[in-house]
């Protein structure tokens, strides 16, 4: 599953490393920040995690993958990544690089930059995530026992939208909107959804879009919540 266009022809190969070039720099000038912990939450342990970029002169796609429904946060949508093990001495990026190649059997991706630090409302971990260029020729090897679909998401379709759904919230004081998006009959959402709005943030003027807006749609968490379960 998917949102893929045209591929490149000869004609626009040219244009891939100037697009490149604009997504590492917006990158590198980012500033990450520590998003404070939820509301009844400590959100103390970090899970490295990688965002993987696959750029092309037409297109920019950020990889996903859907969880195996037998695992924890199983029939979510998610981003690689896992909590870190002594080989990574304590290094989140080179987790989030383990687990891309556990997961999805990546090995060659150059490191962008990172974003957020993201709170998860459902446990005490915090997302620390880092983007990595993929090489356009890469091919998946998806882990069965891990990932049960790979998906993608269309970067610059998604910035030439204008606007992002979101799920509107009133909870412990606090009001807002949280990002959700649909890919196919997926839909990502939580800490995962607002590390690709960030990420759509960061990108958006240096790919020549305006910050798409968020926009309180229908759904609701207990409506996403449902569907995760088969509710």
């Amino acid at each position: 599953m998917s949102e893929r266009g045209a591929e490149d022809s000869p004609r626009t190969t040219a244009a891939r490393p100037a697009k490149t070039r604009q997504i590492r720099e917006a990158l590198q000038a980012h500033e990450p920040l520590e998003v404070p912990a939820l509301p009844g939450r400590t959100n103390h342990m970090r899970a490295g995690v990688l965002l993987p970029l696959r750029v092309t002169a037409t297109h920019v796609r950020a990889i996903a993958t859907l969880r195996v429904g037998t695992l924890r946060h199983g029939g979510e949508v998610c981003f690689p990544g896992g909590r870190p093990d002594e080989a990574d001495g304590g290094d989140l990026a080179r987790t989030a690089l383990r687990e891309a190649r556990e997961e999805l059997g990546l090995e060659r991706v150059e490191l962008l930059g990172r974003l957020s630090s993201m709170p998860v409302y459902t446990s005490d971990f915090r997302l620390v995530p880092h983007v990595g260029l993929v090489d356009e020729a890469a091919v998946l090897a998806p882990e069965p026992r891990e990932v049960a679909a790979v998906l993608e998401l269309d970067v610059e379709a998604r910035l030439a939208s204008g606007s992002v759904e979101a799920i509107a919230f009133d909870a412990h004081g606090i009001k807002g909107l949280s990002p959700v998006f649909r890919i196919d009959d997926q839909i990502m959402f939580g800490a995962t959804a607002h590390t690709f709005y960030e990420l759509l943030i960061v990108l958006a003027p240096a790919l020549g879009h305006a910050v798409p807006r968020l926009e309180a749609g229908d759904l609701t968490f207990e409506a996403v919540m449902a569907a995760q379960t088969g509710e």
